[in-house]
This record gives C-alpha cells, structure tokens and sequence, in this order.
C-alpha cells in the first residue's frame, strides 16, 4: 500500500491579500497549495481504494492465509469482527475526511479561481493605467508644446505692444505740433506763403482767414471751422425756438427740443405752431403770422413764331392784344422759361426776343399783377355750388359757398382771378375762359354734357365769426 500524503497549508492566501492587495497572488505559490490537495486526495483515495469496495465495503480476501500465522489464527478469527468492524469504522471516517477534503479542495479551487479572476482584472487595471499613463504623458508634452507657443505669441505681442506705443507717442508728439500748428497764428497774407513753405508741417495748407463771433482764425483751424459752422448754422440754431402749442414766453423752455427762450426775444425769431400748422415771427412787441408774395397773373398771351420772327405784339394767337402798362412779364419759349433782359425785352406792348425763334415755336407771354397791386393778405377757400345745367349748350352757372355761420350764401365774386376753375381736371384761364362777377360764372364756351365742372372761390371779404 503506498503513503499517505497529508494535506498541509502552505501560505495563506487570505494575509497576502489584506497584507499587500496591489501585489496580487503569487502563481507559483499558488499552484503548489493545489499540488499539495491534490497529491493528498489522490494518495488517501488509492489507499481507501485498498480496503474499500465500490458499495463501501471492506474487500474480501483482503487478508489471507499467507499473511496470518497459525497461532494467530484464533485470535484473529476471535477478533476478526471486532477488528473488522473498527476498520470499516475507520475506512468510513477515512471517506468522510477525504469527501470534507474534496470540498475543502473545490473551496480552494474557488478562492483560487476568484484570486485569478482578481488578478487579472489588477493586471489589467495595471494595463489600463499604463495607457492612461502614457495618453496624459503625450497631453503634458502637447501642453508643453502650447505653453512654448503661447510664451512665443506673449512675447511677439509684447513686441508689438511696444511698438505700438512708440507709435502712439509718435503720434501723440505730432498732433500736438498739429494743434499748435492749426490754431495758427492769423499772418499777414503776404508772408502767409513764406510762414506754410517754412513750417514744419506744409502740407498746402493756405491762408483763408474767417472772422465772427468777437474772433478770427486762419489755415483751416479747429476754431476756423466752428466760426465757419457758426456763420452757416448759427443764426437758425439761434432765432428758431422749435413747436409750440402756445406763443413762446421769454425764458421758457420748450419741452420737446430743451431750447430756452432768449430773454428778451430778438426780432426775427420765430417758432412753429403745432396747433394751428402756421409759423409764428417775433416782430418784438407781438408773434405774427407772414404772407408770402406770389405771382398772380392777369392775362395770358400765346404767338405761333415765323421762322427768325424775334418781335411780338398785337393779337395773339386767341386773336387778344396784351396792354402791359406796369405789369411784369413771364416768358417761355417752347415751355423754357426766359431770362429778362438776357432772353427778352418788353417795350410797351411789345415783346422782342434776343435770338430769333424757329418756326411755329410757341411763345407764352404771362402779364402778372403790377408790384403796386400786390399787397399781403389772407384768404378763405370756399368749393363752389353750381347752378345750371351741364348739357353741352348751357355756359352761365350761379355760383353759392358754404358759410360756417350762415349756411348757403352767394358768392361776391369782384376779380375773375379770384376764382379757380377746373373743366375734366384741367384749371381754365381767368380772362380767356371764362369770366366771373358776384354770383354769376360764364365760361367762354358751353362744357359738353359728361363734363366734370367745379370751381373754388379765394375769399377775402368773408368774415368767418
């Protein structure tokens, strides 16, 4: 029978891992532990094979005759079931231990299966953390690399920076020379040439001297432009006082624009009023409301030119003669207005051209009201009411306004021009087509039957109460 091999702890796995878990288990240690359950399984298993049956019994002719000697014979016959009794016992005690170490071997064999399984995610851990190692390795030297470049750059722009600010006092230095130079001293204009040849900074500056507002100033300075400014803009800045609703009062300020009064108001100032939509002057005891002067005219008188006919008189066109006394004259030649004096003359009631006109060219010969006639006023414009048929014979109408107090009242017609006409959209000619007096219009001919006929009267001696 061969020996038995007693199963022995070698290392314990346990304290090596609590003692130094980053060292991981010892292979070879390991594989001896295992070698040793293993041999002593082995060596108890083939000794209980000896003496023990597959059923569990103890083998026959274990013990034979040739083993046993005759005088002992009896005793062991005496003893053999005592004897064999204790070694089934021990045979059975035997199975037990080998079948508690097989499971201690199979609890081995799992605490080892687990330690590799430990060790070979350490080892890769260990793998992973080289690599993490070795990726933060290259970011250092990338960071390396930028933190050289970005060293380069600082210093570059520190470069610049200098630079730079050598520039800006450079510049600093020459506007000053500039400004001095600029507010320049106001020279006689004779030496004003050898003054810019002999300055530092001649760039063609010449001399133009502007004088205003209690000073005076040359070569294009600072002060140059803002008496220049003054003189283009002042006035108005200083005369308009913006919108009101009410007449501006001395030392007020308006609320819109922040513009204060003048206290007192000079003459001429003028403000806008946003009630009333009218400009208001300041004639410097009271605001008053102007009336512009316009051109009014009295007559028309149309020529068909012979060609290089340059004098004109007598019946035109329409077969009426002009009587020009004091009234001025409006000439166009072909729709061109003329130039007097330069284009044309009027002698009497003659018209005589300076170049000679082309045939059938058409001159229009406006006789305007005389300056003596023109005195400022106002007007109301009252639409007309006509009555009267418009069937293409009727030419006479009965002309009424709306009064604001009195309702439908004829109108007082003492001018033609007074009265605007207007036939399909076209204004008519007072004088030539058509006439008006008081209440009654009369147009040179009858308007058609689908004619659109109205007219507007400018009212002076209505009294609007």
């Amino acid at each position: 029978m061969p020996a038995i091999t007693r199963p022995a702890r070698q290392v314990s796995f346990t304290d090596l891992a609590r003692n130094n878990p980053r060292a991981g288990i010892p292979a070879d240690r390991l594989d001896a532990q295992i070698k040793n359950l293993i041999d002593a399984i082995h060596s108890t298993q083939v000794a209980l094979a000896d003496i023990r049956r597959d059923d569990g019994k103890l083998k026959s002719h274990l013990i034979g005759p040739a083993q046993i000697a005759p005088e002992l014979t009896e005793s062991l016959v005496r003893d053999v079931r005592l004897h064999t009794l204790m070694q089934a016992t021990r045979a059975e005690q035997g199975a037990a231990q080998a079948i508690n170490a097989e499971n201690n071997v199979a609890l081995y064999a799992k605490d080892a299966e687990s330690a590799a399984v430990a060790a070979a995610q350490y080892l890769s851990a260990i793998s992973h953390g080289n690599v993490v190692a070795k990726d933060a390795s290259s970011d250092a030297e990338n960071a390396a690399d930028r933190a050289e470049y970005a060293a380069t750059q600082s210093q570059n722009s520190s470069t610049y920076s200098h630079a730079q600010a050598d520039n800006a006092i450079a510049a600093k230095n020459e506007a000053t020379q500039w400004a001095e130079y600029l507010a320049g001293p106001v020279v006689n204009p004779n030496d004003a040439p050898a003054y810019i040849a002999g300055h530092p900074f001649g760039h063609g500056l010449y001399y133009q001297p502007v004088e205003g507002y209690g000073g005076n100033a040359g070569l294009w300075s600072a002060k140059w432009w803002a008496i220049y400014a003054a003189q283009l803009v002042g006035p108005w800045s200083f005369y308009y006082l913006g919108g009101w609703t009410d007449p501006p009062i001395p030392g007020s300020v308006n609320p819109d624009t922040g513009i204060k009064v003048p206290n007192p108001i000079p003459p001429g100032s003028f403000y806008y009023d946003t009630d009333t939509d009218t400009v208001y002057f300041w004639n410097g005891s009271a605001w008053v409301s102007p009336f512009a002067l316009a051109a009014g005219i009295t007559s028309r008188f149309v020529y068909l030119a012979t060609a290089g006919q340059t004098t004109f008189t007598g019946q035109d066109y329409n077969g009426t003669t002009p009587a020009v006394g004091t009234s001025p004259s409006d000439v166009h030649l072909n729709g061109v207005k003329l130039v007097p004096t330069l284009d044309y003359t009027v002698t009497g009631d003659t018209l005589t051209l300076t170049i000679p006109a082309t045939v059938n060219s058409v001159i229009q010969w406006d006789l305007l009201v005389a300056d003596s006639s023109l005195t400022p006023t106002g007007v109301h414009s009252f639409k007309c009411g006509l009555t009267g048929a418009v069937n293409g014979t009727n030419a006479t109408y009965t002309l009424t306004y709306s009064h604001p107090t009195n309702g439908p009242q004829p109108t007082a017609i003492t001018d033609s021009a007074q009265l605007q006409v207007s036939l399909d959209g076209i204004i008519q000619e007072p004088g030539t087509d058509y006439s008006a007096n008081a209440a009654t219009l009369i147009m040179g001919a009858a308007p058609p039957s689908t004619a659109k006929l109205w007219a507007v009267w400018f009212a002076t001696a209505v009294t609007i109460t």
